[in-house]
């Protein structure tokens, strides 16, 4: 083989990876709902009935898990499994995020309805004799109407007891305020801002803004188009505590064509003199992408909210539009509790300095965690060879994109295994140890 056909094969082995993993939820291997579409002809077809089956564990018990590799990650691959043991290979088992994962089942309405008969044996099924049993929520309708039938099932399982299934969720909407701080000084940088759906409002609005993010349905998006007109008269910038940062996550939570409408609101309606913040999956989608570079040609600065989730787009840093990273508060979590994480948090913090980007926490206690000796762990692989691992460190590439890239250099026939971030993470916390 050629010099030159060496090189094609490395180059189509890495644009199969890159493929893999944008349709690909990194966390659980499994299918991510940004790459479901509805162009198949199933989903047009007029009787088609959509059945979605979606599981989560409730705020507290998801709060309590022991960060993100040993507690949310291992939880939510533990729910895809569940389903997939439920249906059957019957439809697509999806990541939700944030300890929850649904099936979608397209089937004419007499499937669709021995399908719903079934559901009792999945509860059977999660009747474990230890721990706690996750919620399950269902929704059926029309295929055609696929974003509205996944909101439907999702919003049962975070919305507060009381709301309607059918209930505009801005209709009741609260504003909350806390510190920030620089994660590696501990300074004090600013303060965040959202603006919470449903009236609810501390962990339990984060969780139902992460979760209803992905499956917003469009019937909402007017709603959320009128919620940013009022953020001028909510997010008034501090001198005396620093910059304020508004998330903007949760009027960027719609689906499909209604994004469009709300990447506009957006554009139109952001105050001056905030730094606009993002979920970190949202900068994957390109829409969003080229409004934060408008906001950001007008003097925004962008922030990427949940950074260290395991969700973060496939691209460097440096070719984004952002200014600072807020870490993900599980992995901030499980960084005092375990190698992995820890390893993962520590590579975090030094890619955002080598890009010039500010690491911010909204845990001031989590500022020292870096500092503390890593635990000792061996990582689960060898390294690849090739000095990969070191040259991808070198060159500041992310976590995400260095485990594609390793995979991409394995050939698919020699049985070895996938790589994630966390090997990549602890391979670098040895090297620098």
């Amino acid at each position: 083989m050629t010099k030159g056909s060496d090189w094609d094969v490395a180059s189509d082995a890495l644009a199969v990876e890159r493929l893999l993993a944008s349709s690909t939820d990194p966390v659980t291997h499994r299918a991510t709902p940004v790459s479901l579409g509805s162009e198949c002809d199933r989903i047009r077809s007029e009787s088609a009935v959509l059945t979605v089956v979606a599981l989560g564990f409730d705020t507290p018990t998801t709060r309590a898990l022991p960060g993100r590799a040993r507690g949310l990650d291992a939880a939510e691959r533990v729910l895809c499994r569940d389903l997939e043991r439920w249906a059957d290979r019957a439809g697509s088992v999806v990541a939700i995020g944030e300890a929850a994962a649904a099936a979608l089942v397209v089937s004419t309405p007499e499937d669709a309805r021995t399908l719903r008969a079934r559901l009792p044996e999945l509860h059977a099924q999660l009747d474990r004799a230890a721990g706690p049993a996750p919620l399950v929520t269902t929704a059926q309708g029309p295929a055609r109407d696929s974003s509205d039938v996944v909101a439907r099932a999702v919003e049962r399982m975070v919305a507060p007891r009381g709301s309607l299934p059918a209930q505009d969720p801005w209709a009741d909407l609260r504003a909350t305020r806390r510190p920030l701080w620089d994660a590696t000084t501990g300074a004090r940088f600013g303060t965040q801002v959202r603006l919470h759906a449903y009236g609810a409002d501390g962990p339990h609005a984060e969780r139902a803004e992460g979760l209803l993010a992905v499956t917003r349905s469009p019937r909402f998006a007017d709603a959320a188009v009128a919620t940013s007109e009022a953020v001028a008269r909510v997010v008034v910038p501090d001198v005396d505590d620093g910059p304020v940062v508004w998330d903007a996550t949760a009027v960027l939570s719609g689906t499909g064509p209604a994004r469009g409408a709300l990447v506009q609101a957006l554009l139109d309606r952001c105050p001056p003199d905030v730094w606009v913040g993002v979920a970190a999956w949202l900068a994957d989608l390109p829409e969003v992408v080229e409004a934060l570079r408008a906001l950001r040609a007008r003097g925004h600065r962008v922030v990427l909210t949940g950074y260290g989730a395991g969700r973060e787009p496939l691209v460097a840093l440096d070719e984004l539009p952002v200014d600072a990273l807020l870490l993900d508060t599980h992995l901030e979590r499980g960084a005092r509790l375990g190698a992995e994480d820890h390893a993962v948090h520590a590579a975090v913090l030094e890619h955002a300095a080598r890009t010039d980007v500010v690491a911010l926490t909204a845990a001031r206690g989590a500022v020292d965690r870096h500092r503390s000796p890593a635990p000792a762990r061996a990582p689960r692989w060898a390294d690849p060879g090739g000095e990969v691992l070191a040259r991808a460190r070198l060159l500041g590439l992310t976590l995400r994109e260095t485990a594609v890239l390793v995979n991409a250099t394995q050939a698919p026939a020699s049985g070895a295994a996938r790589w994630d971030r966390y090997d990549v993470a602890m391979h670098w916390a040895r090297a620098s140890s």
